[in-house]
C-alpha cells in the first residue's frame, strides 16, 4: 500500500505516453523525482542526497551530451501529466545534469541491468 502513492503518479505518466514508452533512465529518473518532491525523506534516503552525485559534465563527450539532451526531452514529455513546467520540480533541479549524474557514470546506454537493479529500489 506504501508504494502506491508512488506508483500511481508513475502509472499516470506511463498511460499517457503509451505506446511509446520511455527507457528505463527516464522512468528512473521519475521516480528520483518523485521522491525529491516529498516533504520528508525516510531514516535510509538521509544517508544520501542526490544532490550529492557527481554529474561530471565537463568530461562527457558532445555525442554523449547530445543523447543526454533527447533524455531530458524525452523526460519532460514523460513526466508532462504530473509536472507541467521546471518551477514544479524540486529547487535547484537540473533535468540534464541529473541524467548526467547516473548516465554519465554507465548507469544507461548499455547498462540496462543496473538500471533495473536501481528501479527495482525505488519501488
Amino acid at each position: 500500500k506504501k508504494a502506491w502513492q508512488d506508483h500511481k503518479r508513475e502509472c499516470k505518466c506511463l498511460k499517457s505516453c503509451k505506446p511509446r514508452y520511455p527507457p528505463d533512465s527516464v522512468r528512473l529518473l521519475g521516480r528520483v523525482v518523485f521522491k525529491l518532491m516529498q516533504e520528508t525523506p525516510s531514516e535510509s534516503e538521509k544517508l544520501y542526497s542526490f544532490y550529492d552525485l557527481e554529474s561530471n559534465i565537463n568530461k562527457l563527450t558532445e555525442d554523449k551530451k547530445e543523447g543526454l539532451r533527447q533524455l531530458a526531452l524525452t523526460f519532460q514529455h514523460f513526466m508532462k501529466e504530473e509536472i507541467q513546467d521546471a518551477s514544479q520540480l524540486p529547487p535547484s533541479f537540473d533535468i540534464f545534469e541529473a541524467f548526467a549524474k547516473f548516465c554519465g557514470g554507465g548507469f544507461s546506454n548499455g547498462n540496462s541491468f543496473e538500471v533495473e537493479k536501481l528501479l527495482e529500489s525505488f519501488s
